[in-house]
């Protein structure tokens, strides 16, 4: 824009001197022409200017890794005219590994219904954000600004590649007939009553209630705790060995839920707090990836020891990589 106003006072102070040194109707007439081009410029773009705000969405709010999507830029205007130009400055940013770019685009003609698209950058699995700053909307010459309302920060969580399943570390073996894991002693409080099976203990027999009936009957304690395996990941790295982890993390997971596992995922952030969640299903699977890809990774091990105490005696799985592994 400064350039176009530079341009501007050039010819301005052109058609002054060729009014000054050549007096005529033609240098007049050119002089009105120079005046009248901005106030003409900025008639024809202020009912499109007036009044416009952007809306800034993802094509999809979920993605896998490698997966084309795009964010789009949306003008809406009260006018049926188009937005003669726009300029801003968008900043893109992957919360899980760090990467972030900016850069300046200028846009002009975008009109209702109307949408501009950035590319998104997903070969590496995180959470990507969007946003838009210093949004300024143009008349026709580019002489005049007019700020425009900045939409809020836009999210899109990019999912890993599941990983083969040979390359799964040792998954706990249950029971068969009995894929949950119980943790904890159930409450004598927490019981079911049925009639009493030769080999049930005495001790079980309710016999209060076994008086007014015409035979025994038993308590069944029920189970109330939850069942659990610490899943631990070694979350630190570039972006290639964050997506091997969390590709074989994903696997390991949805392993664990269809064998009716739930579990604890445990990792280190940056900073180097540890932090976990629990997943008992697909959307605590969601929501738990969603936490883990919008938390800044480390670029080496932690120096810091996970404290694995709270976690009792669950089974432990390791989702790390061998160095042949590494990338």
């Amino acid at each position: 824009m400064v350039g176009r106003r530079i341009v501007y006072g050039v010819a301005l102070l052109a058609a002054l001197a060729l009014q000054i040194f050549y007096d005529g109707y033609l240098a007049q007439f050119l002089l009105i022409c120079v005046i009248a081009l901005p106030l003409l410029s900025l008639a024809l773009s202020l009912r499109g200017v007036i009044g416009v705000h952007l809306e800034l969405t993802p094509s999809a709010s979920q993605l896998v890794q490698g997966e084309s999507g795009q964010w789009q830029i949306a003008a809406h205007t009260r006018s049926f005219l188009p937005v003669a130009r726009l300029t801003m400055v968008v900043t893109l940013e992957n919360r899980l590994t760090g990467d972030r770019q900016r850069q300046r685009l200028k846009t002009s003609g975008l009109s209702r219904g109307m949408a501009r698209t950035l590319p998104m950058d997903t070969s590496h699995c995180g959470q990507l954000t969007c946003q838009l700053h210093r949004v300024r909307a143009l008349d026709l010459l580019g002489l005049f600004a007019f700020p425009v309302s900045t939409p809020a920060l836009v999210l899109a969580l990019v999912l890993p590649q599941p990983a083969p399943t040979e390359d799964l570390p040792p998954l706990p073996q249950m029971p068969a007939g009995d894929s949950l894991k119980w943790q904890g002693t159930p409450s004598m409080e927490d019981y079911d009553l049925r009639e009493y099976r030769p080999g049930d203990p005495l001790r079980s027999i309710h016999w209060k209630l076994s008086s007014k009936h015409d035979s025994l009957v038993v308590r069944e304690p029920v189970k109330t705790g939850l069942p659990q395996a610490a899943v631990i990941v070694d979350l630190f790295g570039d972006g290639d060995r964050l997506d091997q982890v969390l590709g074989r993390l994903w696997t390991v997971c949805l392993n664990l839920l269809g064998r009716e596992i739930p579990h604890t995922i445990v990792w280190m952030d940056r900073d180097q707090a540890q932090r976990q969640e629990a997943v008992a299903s697909q959307a605590q699977l969601l929501a738990a990836m969603a936490d883990l890809l919008s938390c800044p990774a480390p670029t080496q091990p932690p120096t810091v020891p996970l404290d694995l105490s709270r976690l009792g005696q669950a089974p432990r799985v390791h989702v790390t990589l061998g160095e042949e592994d590494a990338p």
